[in-house]
């Protein structure tokens, strides 16, 4: 599978390298595309990875992951143009109140978007096993197709997906797991991950 990702900082980067080793191809997208930055992560990522402007990434990709800083959201999919009904998973996060959820659905043009990756810390999506099981990935978006593909790509780094439903679900567990983090944090650092036993 053809893999872009906007943006190759911890959690483009390892997604990114992620996949690369699992055989997708990948193209990290960057505003700096030839930086000394850029070409040690390549080197990390192997012979699957390139990279490429935002816009080179956003064309190149079947699957498109969002991975920049709050403040870059609104540059990086006015770059990326029309997606073209290409799924775009959404893992990035706001810290003023705001909905990043509802930022990207506004912005975004013709892309069928996946909320995912963005509830756990960039240490577990590059080392998800745990002698106690499997760190649980939560996502949800509203085409089935594209939650399934997604949900395939997170099996295959070893993470549990987790379907919470929809927009209330995802915005209530986003609350929830900011009071956890507050608590657990502190105590168990940012390597800890949860996981959901069910029968």
């Amino acid at each position: 599978m053809k893999i872009a990702s906007m943006g190759s900082g911890n959690i483009g980067g390892t997604l990114g390298k992620r996949w690369a080793a699992l055989g997708h191809s990948v193209m990290f997208g960057s505003r700096d595309p030839h930086s000394r930055k850029m070409k040690d992560l390549l080197q990390d990522a192997g012979h699957d990875a390139q990279a490429g402007t935002i816009r080179e990434a956003a064309a190149f990709g079947d699957v498109i992951l969002l991975a920049v800083p709050p403040d870059g959201v609104e540059h990086a999919l006015a770059e990326a143009g029309d997606l073209g009904g290409r799924i775009l998973i959404n893992c990035t996060n706001r810290y003023d109140g705001q909905s990043a959820d509802a930022e990207v659905r506004r912005l975004a043009k013709n892309a069928r978007i996946v909320r995912a990756f963005h509830t756990m810390p960039w240490e577990v999506l590059a080392n998800p096993h745990y002698e106690g099981g499997t760190a649980a990935a939560f996502l949800y978006g509203d085409d089935s197709a594209a939650v399934e593909t997604v949900a395939r790509l997170i099996t295959e780094l070893g993470l549990d997906p987790i379907d919470v439903g929809g927009p209330d679900e995802m915005t209530a567990l986003e609350t929830a797991n900011g009071t956890l983090w507050r608590i657990f944090a502190p105590v168990f650092g940012r390597e800890y991950g949860l996981s959901i036993l069910r029968r």
